[in-house]
């Protein structure tokens, strides 16, 4: 909610000056070839800097980075990339950028100052902006360095700091100094970052200064690392300004989730997609559905908002537009689309509420249960239709109507209902995975090939669907997809149910592989993801974690062609871990002059801990090797 800068806000809390004068280098930074405690980094941050206080005109934070390149620019390092939300009434801005390349030339240090055209702003649409800064001559030796004012209006949520990030830092130093008549709450996470904590006696001036800090590791299979990064955030929870009785109705602070649902709920482009009678706003869609069923009639809200309104790019937390605009102009954010469709689906008396969750792929996976609104980023809707509930998201026209993409499935929502403002839990029903049927034919030219058919089911699907969309063209994405990349594959057809049935059928031929005069070797589980185990590290720092629960199922029918025996194929196999977490099971059935496998894979938990990791690498090695163990056929022998 954008908090209205208070008017006796006149006392100026004057920055703290950083101890690093920009443009000035220490000769034991021009010297630097190697971090002595991550000597593999290929950039280190010499210097990070954020430091916030109060001005009139709200929140200022001033930060300034160094970064140096320590060998050759293998990850293209030097565009740097500065967000910021302007929104419709300034609620960001970027000021005073200054920017400056040091790199070495001939043996010699030449150091460049950042010109206008090396600067840009780039507006991405929904009140989201970003400036561009392209360093030149980036290259082993380089240091880059920058800063630049952030001015929030919305002072309440601090943006907050991560000491640990994609590169090694040297120094790493976070500064808040509030006004005294304000308190905030910190949120810390790690342990090191709460011991390096400095707080005044009055709480108003919060320091950090970390050293050394190792980068996060590059492992597989990570979700987003702000989940275990040491960082801290906060919010303001007090002030002297409000009676403490009088909590609940203070416009500064929030006092609990009721409250904040209340205030939220009551702000005017939020409040107009709640009135009683909008049949007087130009071009409001009016739907005749009396003679559907109740579910008959969410779903076809559902296919109309989420396909006739075009999503903007916008990870603001609320809607861009009231109902009118949303209307007029057909577009809007996550917020807009879901409150739009609730909006219709209870003027048709279908109970739905709006739900505000933490995108996994944005920020923290748990929620932080006190009222702090800056961990949200989406929305999505809780309701109730015909005695069951579903969970919809109407922001994307491609997800399916009682699905929910990957990144919003999260235990926990807000709920955003007049005084009954609450987190609660959310149950996730879908059965996510792909099923393979396999069978050995011969094609018009009389060669073996395996006739291929997949059929992706709810949230695999719905990835198919996503990547067939950015791909664009089938045969693109034929080349492109994970799981068929590398493979020679002929005659392939695709077929769309992922809007009525939430599936997606691939079918194709592939080729058998070796095989002689003599021998065949066949291999048919060509396209599992797992023909390869992803982890071979020898151990593991962070968490495994999977985008959701699934499992690959192969049904393989193996005909023995005439001539032929059958020479080998591989032994009945059930692997599981000690947790049960994950299970394999691989069946062979013999029959007349056939041989049928039918082979299980079952990823059970979306999260595994990192003491599982040696169990579960060592599970995958195992069906790794079955799945690409061969069947051979041998000509048989006429005596």
């Amino acid at each position: 909610m954008r908090l209205i800068l208070l008017c006796f806000l006149v006392i100026i809390c004057q920055e703290t000056k950083s101890q690093v004068k920009f443009g000035v280098y220490s000769e034991e930074e021009l010297l630097l070839e190697e971090v002595s405690f991550q000597p593999e980094a290929k950039v280190v941050t010499l210097w990070e800097e954020a430091n916030s206080y109060f001005m009139v005109n709200g929140l200022h934070t001033d930060f300034h980075y160094r970064f140096k390149v320590l060998d050759d620019n293998h990850d293209n390092f030097g565009d740097i990339l500065i967000n910021f939300y302007r929104g419709k009434s300034l609620v960001e801005n970027i000021v005073k950028i200054n920017a400056q390349v040091s790199y070495l030339k001939d043996g010699l240090r030449i150091t460049e100052l950042l010109q206008k055209d090396q600067i840009k702003e780039v507006n991405l649409g929904g009140g989201e902006f970003q400036y561009v800064l392209i360093f030149p001559n980036v290259k082993k030796g380089t240091i880059i360095e920058f800063t630049f004012k952030k001015i929030d209006h919305q002072f309440g949520i601090l943006e907050g700091w991560s000491f640990q990030k994609k590169y090694p830092a040297l120094n790493s130093k976070y500064t808040f100094k509030a006004p005294i008549f304000f308190q905030y709450q910190m949120i810390m996470q790690g342990k090191k970052v709460a011991e390096a904590a400095v707080i005044s006696e009055k709480k108003n001036l919060y320091s950090w200064l970390r050293k050394d800090v190792p980068s996060l590791p590059e492992e597989p299979f990570v979700g987003n690392l702000i989940n275990y990064q040491e960082r801290d955030d906060g919010y303001l929870y007090s002030s002297e300004y409000v009676n403490p009785d009088e909590l609940e109705s203070s416009e500064m602070i929030y006092a609990n989730w009721k409250q904040l649902a209340n205030r939220w709920l009551d702000y005017e482009d939020m409040s107009s997609y709640f009135i009683l009678n909008p049949e007087s706003i130009p071009n409001y869609p009016n739907f005749k559905l009396d003679s559907l069923s109740e579910l008959d009639q969410a779903k076809f809200l559902f296919d109309y908002v989420s396909k006739k309104i075009k999503l903007l790019n916008s990870s603001y937390l609320e809607p861009i537009y009231p109902l009118n605009d949303l209307i007029e102009k057909n577009e809007g954010n996550s917020f807009d689309k879901n409150l739009f469709l609730v909006h219709l689906l209870r003027r048709k008396g279908i109970q739905a509420t709006l739900v505000m969750v933490n995108d996994k792929a944005k920020g923290r996976e748990k929620l932080i249960e006190v009222p702090f609104i800056n961990q949200f980023h989406s929305s999505i809707i809780s309701t109730q239709i015909e005695g069951k509930n579903y969970l919809l998201d109407a922001s994307d026209s491609i997800t399916p109507f009682g699905l929910i993409p990957p990144s919003k499935m999260v235990e926990k929502g807000f709920f955003l209902e007049k005084d009954k403002g609450r987190l609660e839990e959310l149950n996730h029903s879908h059965r996510s995975g792909s099923i393979h049927y396999i069978t050995l034919e011969n094609d018009s030219s009389g060669t073996l090939r395996f006739k291929n058919q997949i059929r992706f089911l709810d949230l695999k699907a719905l990835e198919v669907g996503e990547d067939l969309r950015k791909l664009k063209e089938v045969e693109k994405f034929l080349s492109e997809e994970p799981i068929l990349k590398g493979n020679e594959i002929k005659n392939p057809s695709i077929s769309d149910q992922l809007s009525s049935s939430r599936s997606i059928v691939l079918t194709f031929d592939s080729f058998v592989g070796n095989e002689s005069e003599e021998t065949i070797f066949l291999k048919p589980i060509q396209f599992s993801e797992f023909n390869n185990n992803p982890f071979t590290q020898d151990s593991r720092i962070l968490p495994i974690e999977f985008k959701y629960p699934y499992f690959e199922n192969f049904n393989i029918s193996i005909p023995i062609p005439e001539g032929f025996v059958l020479d080998d194929f591989p032994e009945q196999t059930s692997l599981t871990i000690p947790s049960k977490g994950a299970r394999f099971s691989y069946l062979v059935e013999l029959a007349t002059n056939q041989l049928n496998v039918l082979v299980k894979l079952e990823i059970h938990k979306d999260r595994y801990l990192s003491e599982e990791y040696p169990d579960l690498k060592y599970f995958l090695e195992s069906v790794s090797s079955k799945l690409n163990a061969p069947i051979v056929l041998r000509k048989s022998t006429v005596l």
